[in-house]
């Protein structure tokens, strides 16, 4: 015979998790809206942490009746994670279930106390630092490789303007991979540093001193940009760099087409 929970333990277990699956790499949203007004959609499971019958994942024979369809032995998951605990319960243990299940109780309280948001700014917060520190780094490295491929000899310009050109696809690649932590104007001035480093290298395999000239000082304006980040992981762009006003100039332009005089 299973011991099963009731119907307002079920209530229970899904009310102090918010309806969330309690899987901290899943938190899935668990009811909605049914298209009949009078109706809801529940996809969740109050599933068991010692099972409920003999035999079943996790069973505890020291376990008592009224303690397997208590509170304390369930977990509110949808239904895809109740069938994967069920599936591994060496990985999926009675111990790791219930920190699964505290974590998850632990946040929707911190939710309604306000304390969610404050942690939530604060990481926030932290990955825009750690971002942009790498971004400093991938600048740094790719203006060394530049000013290496400057110096290298016994290949050609054309050699030089490929990989050249490689290099500053990796930044830019760095940069849309990671542009929710980075602001526009600072993606654009390390993108626009490097968009056009191979035509550093010309045909007649000469170094443009002009276009060298112009990235150096962009790598400079860009690192200096990016040092000076602060707690919050914000830089300070009123004071534009030429590319950035350029690029401020072009949105302001296209924002007039897009209304009508």
């Amino acid at each position: 015979m299973r011991d099963d929970f009731s119907k307002p333990a079920k209530e229970i277990l899904a009310k102090r998790v918010s309806y969330k699956c309690s899987n901290p790499k899943c938190k899935k949203i668990t009811i909605g809206a049914h298209t009949l007004i009078d109706k809801t959609i529940n996809l969740g499971v109050a599933a068991h942490i010692h099972a409920a019958s003999i035999g079943g994942p996790r069973y505890c024979e020291e376990m008592k009746s009224e303690d397997r369809k208590s509170i304390q032995n369930g977990i509110w998951l949808c239904q895809n994670c109740a069938k994967l605990i069920d599936t591994d319960i060496c990985r999926y243990s009675p111990k790791e279930l219930l920190k699964w299940k505290s974590q998850a109780e632990n946040e929707s309280l911190s939710i309604i106390n306000n304390d969610f948001n404050q942690h939530y700014n604060s990481s926030l917060f932290e990955s825009r630092i750690k971002v942009n520190e790498k971004l400093f780094n991938e600048v740094s490295e790719a203006n060394s490789l530049i000013n290496e491929l400057i110096n290298l000899t016994g290949i050609s310009n054309k050699e030089r303007h490929n990989i050249g050109y490689y290099i500053g696809l990796q930044v830019a690649q760095f940069i849309q991979d990671n542009d929710f932590y980075i602001q526009d104007e600072i993606g654009l001035q390390c993108i626009g540093t490097f968009v056009a480093v191979s035509d550093i290298f010309d045909s007649k395999n000469t170094t443009r001193e002009e276009t060298l000239d112009n990235f150096r000082r962009n790598v400079r304006a860009s690192l200096k940009l990016l040092k000076s980040i602060n707690s919050d992981g914000i830089i300070d762009t009123t004071k534009k760099t030429p590319l950035m006003a350029r690029y401020n100039e072009l949105l302001e332009e296209n924002s007039k087409d897009d209304f009508l005089n």
